[in-house]
């Protein structure tokens, strides 16, 4: 399991992560140790181009790197850094809101997404873009009766979704057939770009501010299941944050991992180690599991212990396990909760 891999250039917040240092962007490192533990699958979930403007005048850290929305950008931030990495087991691929269409989406469509090339859904146009934003879920198998389903919802926004909205149809379309797909295995995750269950932090002069996510899709979602997912949803497996973080109810959600420090610049601001009382990540039931990894970089296994059962390793890019948990059915619990450099 990895994540917002890519390395951030973005000139309107005057951030030029330091591509060229390996310490402060190690994709490279993490692909390689990631790969060195033989995994029969990858799962990224999602934000794979970063570099969308030039290095800043004088900037060694990051002189010299590609940008843009070309191969040689797409190149230099996912497949030469993740190369060990692809040759070491399939991938499954999650669309990230930097692979909508006005941004990265025509690399999206032509290099990762694994359907076949459509006119209108090409991101050519920006006419079409509302097409090519959407997508239909779709469920790989795992064996056993496992499967992960893959939803592309990445341009959903922070604040609710009204009905006026021409994202509220798309998203509408896809709870259901996502709703279709989960009544057929035994046990399931899902993987979407944006946490439906999860938690960032910000911090302005000194003052920590909670968020939930994501409200533009659960706000979706919620019209159609009181419980925003099925029940037959064990699982939700997600990036967009750029941290580390497990999330687990007691009956009514499923468990929230997200794996977002897989190379992208980390956030900073430390989530609490217990939830603030009265916080909702969602309606009418409190989590009753968390744990989070914030300021690290690295990656997430998964092993399978049984039928509904499943063991979670956070590994750094020294290759050491950091955080260890246990997933029985929708639940999981964690031996840290929050976890140190």
């Amino acid at each position: 399991m990895i994540g917002d891999t890519g390395c951030r250039l973005k000139a309107s917040e005057k951030a030029y992560q330091a591509c060229n240092d390996p310490a402060r962007y190690p994709f490279a490192r993490i692909a390689a140790l990631a790969a060195s533990w033989r995994p029969q699958l990858v799962v990224h979930v999602g934000d794979y181009l970063y570099r969308e403007n030039p290095c800043a005048d004088g900037n060694d850290a990051c002189a010299g790197s590609p940008w843009g929305y070309g191969w040689d950008a797409w190149n230099a931030d996912l497949f030469a850094p993740g190369a060990p990495l692809f040759a070491a087991a399939p991938w499954v691929v999650v669309r990230g809101n930097h692979e909508n269409c006005a941004r990265a989406g025509q690399g999206w469509w032509r290099l990762l997404d694994p359907r076949p090339l459509e006119p209108r859904r090409d991101c050519n146009d920006a006419d079409d873009d509302g097409v090519g934003d959407a997508s239909r879920p779709y469920a790989v198998p795992l064996g056993d009766g496992a499967q992960i389903i893959v939803a592309d919802l990445a341009n959903a926004g922070d604040k609710p979704t009204p009905a006026s909205d021409p994202r509220f149809g798309p998203f509408e379309a896809s709870y259901l057939e996502i709703r279709r797909l989960a009544q057929t295995g035994a046990y399931t995750f899902i993987a979407t770009h944006k946490p439906i269950f999860g938690l960032a932090a910000t911090e302005t002069d000194g003052d920590v501010t909670l968020h939930p996510a994501t409200a533009g899709i659960t706000s979706v979602f919620e019209t159609l299941d009181p419980d925003i997912l099925p029940k037959t949803i064990d699982v939700v497996l997600s990036g967009h944050v750029h941290l580390w973080e497990q999330v687990s109810f007691p009956a009514r959600y499923p468990t929230q991992f997200i794996t977002g420090f897989s190379g992208t610049e980390e956030d900073v601001v430390s989530l609490p180690a217990e939830l603030p009382p009265g916080l909702s990540l969602a309606p009418g039931e409190s989590p009753d599991g968390f744990s989070s990894w914030v300021g690290g970089f690295g990656y997430m296994t998964l092993e399978r212990r049984g039928q509904k059962s499943w063991s979670a390793k956070v590994w750094n890019i020294s290759g050491r396990v950091v955080d260890r948990c246990f997933i029985h059915q929708r639940r999981s619990r964690c031996h840290q909760r929050r976890v140190g450099r």
